[in-house]
């Protein structure tokens, strides 16, 4: 089976772009360009989709808290921008529970509210008190352990992770809703699934790049983990004057030997990433693949008289091919509808 996987994390309420400056040796020196924004991801998301079979779209949490977007409507923009790309899977993450449960449910609310959408949300760590906002009477499962989907007569099962300690310490969970252990909470849920015969497993988790490590290299069973919480960047950017924590995909091993990849997609709606796995005879057969980052197609820079002047003619032409010869950077331009609604 080979199947993609196309994911973000810590997006933050970030909907709309951010703006930074590159030197690629070009003409007319140092530019400014639009990063990020989460219309370029849904076009970008859009695009690995129309490119690949089997593709799962993966969020790996806070998705929420930040910008003035989640303060004026608590949750609604940005599921409504989720459900524009509509992903197989949210993990929630610990700032998810800064408002406490009842904060969290109402955003959920948004986000299942999608007709055309069916969004699983992801906690299998996370154990919420029967009557209260996340289990209520009568019950509603706005949490799920896992989730399994099927590529022909190939399964592969999807096991969420939140960081328990800095979710409990730093966010305002009820003090009725516990957080297990990350370690104990995969062990039993990969063993849960390869019971029922399923054994390529992906863990979705929000608890940093070097737990995830640590976590990949304590686990049985494991083949992939797609992270987030420490906002990391993975993969080489150095042509574009940043600088990456690490490869992009991280490969280690589990706890059996076999190989393992940890991917993380930075923050804020700037980075796509795009995962390549390869599974044979039940094991990881092969990982690769490549964040973009998502920069606009207009540039510009201020002149002597600090106007902004766009730039245009060879020199654009001179930075779009600088861009376009890095495997990294991407040149998106924003989804109309995910933008038309943004601008609502």
């Amino acid at each position: 089976l080979s199947l993609t996987i196309a994911h973000i994390n810590d997006h933050h309420s970030h909907l709309e772009p951010a703006s930074g400056s590159a030197d690629l040796g070009t003409t007319g020196g140092e530019f400014d360009y639009e990063l990020g924004g989460f219309p370029r991801v849904v076009t970008k998301i859009a695009e690995i989709e129309a490119a690949n079979d089997n593709v799962v779209k993966v969020h790996a949490g806070d998705a929420i808290t930040g910008t003035l977007f989640y303060t004026l409507f608590g949750g609604e923009a940005d599921a409504a921008l989720m459900n524009a790309v509509c992903f197989d899977v949210f993990q929630v993450g610990n700032h998810e529970f800064d408002a406490s449960d009842s904060a969290l449910v109402t955003f959920l609310d948004y986000l299942n509210g999608s007709d055309d959408c069916a969004t699983v949300t992801l906690g299998a760590n996370i154990v919420p008190a029967p009557g209260t906002p996340l289990l209520p009477d009568p019950p509603t499962q706005y949490l799920r352990p896992f989730h399994i989907i099927d590529f022909g007569d190939q399964r592969v099962g999807f096991i969420g992770l939140d960081i328990a300690g800095k979710t409990t310490v730093s966010s305002s969970p009820l003090e009725t809703t516990v957080f297990l252990d990350e370690v104990d909470t995969a062990q039993r849920y990969v063993e849960h699934l390869q019971a029922a015969g399923i054994e390529n497993i992906v863990l979705v988790t929000h608890q940093q790049y070097l737990n995830d490590i640590a976590l990949a290299e304590a686990v049985s069973g494991v083949d992939a983990i797609v992270g987030g919480d420490s906002h990391t960047l993975l993969g080489d950017f150095s042509a574009f004057g940043i600088t990456g924590e690490g490869d992009y995909p991280t490969m280690t091993t589990n706890a059996d030997g076999d190989p393992v990849c940890v991917v993380q997609a930075w923050q804020y709606s700037a980075v796509v990433g795009e995962l390549h796995l390869e599974f044979a005879d039940g094991k990881l057969a092969g990982c690769s693949g490549t964040p973009h980052l998502l920069i606009g197609s207009e540039f510009s820079r201020e002149d002597d008289a600090g106007e902004t002047v766009v730039i245009d003619g060879d020199e654009l032409a001179e930075i779009t091919a600088a861009i376009e010869a890095i495997p990294t950077v991407a040149i998106v331009d924003p989804d109309p509808a995910a933008q038309a609604l943004l601008d609502t």
